[in-house]
């Protein structure tokens, strides 16, 4: 469809339609320092929260471990869920969330056309994954025995949706984004989807080890108490 729009944009493909699209007003450096502040008093909160508790305690790795979960979960509920709920009209929309969606949405336009698999797969991301996120947190900040489980839901949740997420811009040959931009490709696009590649995968393999322990640790305590009733 050729694009009839009174402005230019800066998406790709370059004649996609975007009728109510307005620029942004606000800099690159306002948008990224105020959202990145934001996550950072939710990251700060935990992390001096999780270096004072005494019941349990945590590790450097353990408190690293629960940033990334408040911030999958603030990215999750709220930035992901004002896409699904303003997705038709964010092109035009002037708030700070919209605009920066606007920003995000230049290495991958689908974000702005309302692209179905991108749609639900968020809308299910806002309502399922960023819970699950702020339950994971809650779980090992209060020592849950469920807290490993949560773990494995959360991150399987996670490395499903960016692996779709790349295969079906691989299949459309990456149609939706400038390939030699550095900045929205190759760190928008590239970098920020791999790293829920790479950690939830580590989380996975953690849990998965973790839950087997405790199921051999199980085993071993059925056994022992069979002994123990035999000799009786």
């Amino acid at each position: 469809m050729v694009s009839n729009n009174l402005l230019p944009h800066p998406y790709f493909p370059t004649d996609i339609s975007l009728q109510h699209y307005v620029p942004n007003d606000k800099a690159l450096s306002v948008l990224l320092g105020g959202f990145s502040g934001v996550l950072f008093t939710f990251i700060a909160g935990v992390w001096i929260y999780s270096g004072r508790s005494t019941k349990p305690t945590f590790s450097l790795l353990e408190r690293v471990r629960l940033c990334w979960f408040v911030m999958c979960g603030v990215i999750h509920t709220f930035l992901e869920g004002y896409l699904c709920v303003f997705h038709a009209t964010i092109a035009g929309e002037m708030t700070f969330l919209a605009q920066i969606w606007k920003e995000y949405s230049k290495s991958d336009s689908r974000y702005l056309t309302s692209d179905t698999f991108v749609i639900c797969m968020e809308s299910i991301t806002a309502a399922v994954v960023g819970p699950l996120a702020f339950l994971a947190l809650a779980a090992f900040l209060w020592n849950s025995s469920y807290r490993y489980i949560i773990q494995l839901a959360l991150s399987i949740c996670q490395l499903y949706g960016v692996v779709l997420y790349f295969m079906t811009e691989i299949k459309e040959d990456f149609l939706h984004s400038d390939h030699s931009n550095p900045m929205y490709f190759w760190l928008y696009f590239a970098f920020m989807n791999t790293l829920y590649i790479v950690v939830p995968l580590m989380l996975i393999v953690q849990a998965t080890m973790k839950l087997a322990q405790s199921q051999s640790a199980a085993d071993r305590s059925l056994k022992q108490t069979k002994r123990e009733k035999k000799r009786r």
